[in-house]
């Protein structure tokens, strides 16, 4: 018997990008998460491949485009990717976009893979070093969105990034391991990050429900 396809993308911005050191190096989270499928599902059941697109800067609001380009791109007849796993907002949020504005366009970026048939895992917005009750507030409503939205769609599962990698809750000596410059990772907290990504695919596929 041929082993099934599990063809995953991972797209976002600087965090999916694994940016870290001041873009003097990259560790994206997807290396570990793949690692982490790799042991967990038999092989000889799953072909796992994995994308990683993250473009460092990135609004949502421009993310549309590329979502666009991989699926009005010439391929087989079969769907590009079965899992795309989604981180973004940070940025926006540091533009002072509003949060109904940002979650508008995550649900347009989104859109295009759960038409094509994609299960699609929504990562919550992470904390930042930076403490601004007005930007914490903007923070919490995004958030907020996307955990209603993935309880609304069947296709939809949430990673709830926020509460797994905090920052302002950390100590002091584990943040200095994790947090690079108070908005990325370290490597070290990259592979935390796919560790928990990776536990959680696994969790869907096992199971398929949320």
């Amino acid at each position: 018997m041929e082993p099934k396809p599990l063809r995953i993308l991972c797209f976002g911005d600087s965090l999916t990008e694994g940016y870290t050191h001041h873009g003097l190096s990259y560790a994206p989270y997807c290396t570990t998460m793949e690692q982490v499928l790799t042991a967990a599902l038999p092989g000889k059941e799953w072909e796992i491949s994995v994308d990683e697109q993250g473009v460092s800067g990135e609004l949502v609001l421009h993310m549309g485009g590329r979502m666009n380009e991989i699926y009005a791109s010439d391929r087989t007849s079969e769907e590009p990717y079965d899992l795309v796993i989604f981180l973004g907002g940070t940025n926006d949020l540091g533009y002072g976009r509003p949060a109904n504005d940002i979650f508008t366009d995550i649900k347009n970026v989104l859109q295009m893979p759960l038409d094509h048939g994609a299960r699609v895992v929504v990562m919550t917005v992470p904390e930042c070093g930076v403490k601004s009750g007005k930007l914490d507030a903007k923070r919490d409503e995004l958030n907020g969105s996307i955990r209603r939205f993935v309880e609304e769609k069947e296709s939809l599962f949430l990673f709830d990034l926020k509460e797994k990698i905090p920052y302002h809750s950390m100590s002091e000596e584990e943040r200095k391991e994790i947090w690079d410059d108070g908005l990325h990772f370290t490597a070290k907290g990259y592979a935390r990050m796919g560790r928990g990504v990776g536990e959680r695919v696994v969790e869907i596929m096992s199971e398929g429900g949320k």
